[in-house]
């Protein structure tokens, strides 16, 4: 965890988390919108407009033209910055000025506060590890982290639990499905933790099942918490202690939900898109930035709207595949079968539909190809198996949403989760970290 974060913005970040009537302070809105219009080419072009005329920001529209959206003077060579491709196979560079990483790191220690966890304590990140050098990897282990990829040998398990017992109040975060895996791997092994070994379990980038958060529950005594942010803004809301909702950071952003077909406001407690205006990137603003998922806001006792708070993330459930077979299904993982596919640089953008167990089609802005079509089974091969039926459909259509964020990997399956056992569910070969 960071060093260094601001005291009192930490301590702001916890107590909006804390409150039900927290909301975007509109003097920070004014202020970045005012730094907007005064600094930034495409808001300079918009000088006067009230807030909610202001266009919606997306990501293809900041990736055909970065530079207009640089504040003057910002040296993106001196900015830190962060490579998204994630789920909308869009790549996408973000920048923040050091303001903003400062800022973000106070988040994160008033986010774990708020989680009773200790920010500064032991971490178990569990996720792809592809794009993390080996620098990376041992600066990770000096700061008291460890990095798990889904490995399911005996011995790399057993040293995570040993790991773990040595470091009491640690916290797990990343992927449900290797999370989940690891669990099981404990399960198999026999392997128990005395209350307190671990403070948090933290999930996010695909839906959880409730499974796992039994797992979580037995194994370690905790719920399972859920974190919502992305590359390109940060932390945007947590999940509260027996809890669905997401308590969103509005001490950081403006969050609005807008109507799947039009800028305007959806109506309310309806599902809608959900925008975020971030109140402290001055380098590179995002105002009105489209994250590309869908959303509503909870309603209060009398019906009225809680604008901090998100009843429930539409685009965030129902993408993990199914695997196996009808017989012993099996929850994989999209993110698996992502990392081989973003690097077929003849691949413009595209998108999985899963129909039924064993049974899948490609979606392809790309070049019809007998090769690549072999590719594409191979991957699904290496990492559903049991393929009983695999097609491809050519488009030159945009596969993405204004957003930019439109799955990669949609499941036509009704309810997935009901498919799989209650007992065991991998996903799939085990790799090294």
């Amino acid at each position: 965890m960071p060093n260094g974060a601001s005291p009192p913005v930490a301590d702001e970040v916890r107590r909006t988390l804390e409150r039900d009537d927290a909301r975007a302070s509109e003097e920070a809105v004014d202020s970045i919108v005012r730094h907007a219009t005064a600094t930034v080419p495409f808001y300079r072009r918009r000088v006067g407009a009230p807030f909610d005329q202001l266009p919606v920001a997306s990501k293809p529209m900041m990736v055909a033209d970065p530079q207009d959206f640089f504040a003057v003077g910002s040296r993106p060579e001196k900015l830190t910055s962060r490579l998204s491709s994630g789920t909308s196979g869009i790549m996408f560079r973000s920048y923040f000025d050091d303001q903003r990483i400062a800022h973000h790191r106070a988040e994160l220690v008033g986010m774990y506060r708020f989680l009773g966890a200790d920010p500064f304590g032991s971490f178990l990140h569990c996720r792809t590890w592809y794009q993390v050098t080996s620098r990376q990897r041992s600066s990770y282990a000096l700061r008291g982290q460890y990095l798990y990829a889904a490995e399911q040998d005996d011995r790399t398990v057993r040293d995570i639990a040993r790991w773990l017992r040595r470091r009491r109040g640690s916290v797990i975060i990343g992927l449900c499905s290797y999370m989940e895996v690891l669990f099981e791997r404990f399960d198999d092994l026999g392997l128990t933790f005395d209350s307190g070994t671990v403070s948090v379990v933290l999930g996010g980038g695909e839906p959880p099942t409730a499974h796992l958060a039994e797992l979580a529950r037995r194994q370690f005594g905790v719920e399972l918490r859920m974190r919502y942010s992305n590359t390109e803004n940060g932390l945007l809301g947590i999940t509260p202690a027996g809890s669905t909702t997401y308590k969103l950071n509005t001490s950081a952003f403006h969050v609005e939900i807008l109507d799947l077909d039009s800028d305007e406001p959806a109506p309310a407690g309806e599902l809608g898109r959900i925008v975020v205006t971030d109140l402290h990137n001055r380098a590179m603003p995002f105002i009105r930035y489209d994250t590309g998922d869908l959303g509503r806001f909870t309603r209060d006792a009398s019906g009225q709207l809680v604008p901090n708070t998100l009843a429930e993330l539409a685009g965030r459930v129902r993408d993990f595949p199914i695997a196996g077979t009808a017989e012993a299904p099996r929850r994989a993982t999209h993110f698996r079968i992502l990392e081989p596919v973003e690097r077929i640089r003849s691949i413009t953008q595209f998108q999985l539909r899963q129909h039924a167990i064993g049974r899948f089609t490609w979606i392809l802005s790309a070049a019809r190809s007998p090769q690549l079509e072999a590719e594409l089974r191979r991957v699904l091969d290496d990492e559903i198996g049991d393929i009983t039926s695999c097609s491809f459909v050519y488009t030159d259509a945009t596969l993405h949403s204004g957003a930019g964020k439109r799955q990669t990997f949609v499941n036509e399956i009704p309810d997935p989760e009901a498919l799989l056992r209650p007992g065991r569910s991998e996903i799939g070969t085990a790799t090294d970290a």
